[in-house]
């Protein structure tokens, strides 16, 4: 008897264990695998992208999410952002008006101020002229803001480069998390929690630094 209640005891830890592991998030279920990867810039550092819209009143109570969430992250995670460019009405403007700012070096400046213009003060951003205003009132040169975003060409080519990306990404709406180049999640797949998206996001990137350290100790 007591051997059967040790065996037992040992399953229990054993199942508690491969949950802890990982079985509590199931691909196809919580996240999407890519068809095809997307290239990341470092392949020794796990990537995480945040797919987004200024103009998505979802992405806007991420943010703060986000933020807090980036924190805890480890050195070697690199957190970066990609903006939706679909047919929606302002989201071509916000994704070019996001590259513009990277390429004036204004972006962390802006970047919440600008949510929380279209979405807190309920401003109606649409047109290049208005948003030259904002830059202006947030200490950007409008002047300089308009020839960059018409003439840059690394604007132009960040733009298309996100254009490629988005094909691949597939995703159904926004905000999504892309982890790694690999994978894809979005709210509607847990529940339409922001904060689910980002628990399943903690356990793939756990799960591609494992994979990384394997890798790594495979190499010696």
């Amino acid at each position: 008897m007591v051997r059967r209640i040790v065996a037992l005891f040992v399953m229990v830890l054993l199942s508690a264990a491969a949950h802890a592991e990982g079985f509590q998030y199931e691909e196809g279920t919580h996240f999407a695998k890519l068809e095809v990867p997307v290239k990341t810039r470092d392949p020794e550092v796990v990537e995480v992208t945040e797919y987004f819209s200024y103009g998505c009143p979802h992405c806007y109570r991420l943010e703060p999410l986000v933020a807090r969430w980036k924190e805890d992250l480890s050195p070697d995670i690199e957190f970066n952002r990609t903006p939706a460019i679909w047919k929606v009405s302002g989201y071509e403007l916000y994704a070019r008006t996001y590259y513009t700012a990277k390429a004036l070096g204004v972006l962390e400046q802006i970047h919440g101020p600008l949510f929380n213009a279209i979405h807190g003060e309920r401003r109606r951003l649409l047109d290049l002229e208005s948003m030259a205003g904002f830059m202006a009132a947030h200490g950007v040169d409008s002047e300089k803001f308009t020839k960059t975003f018409n003439d840059s060409f690394g604007v132009k080519a960040m733009y298309q480069q996100a254009i490629a990306r988005q094909r691949v990404y597939r995703a159904s709406g926004v905000p999504a998390i892309v982890v790694n180049g690999k994978y894809r999640i979005e709210a509607a797949m847990v529940d339409n929690s922001n904060a689910n998206m980002l628990k399943v996001a903690t356990f793939l990137i756990d799960r591609e630094k494992r994979l990384l350290s394997d890798e790594g100790e495979d190499d010696e």
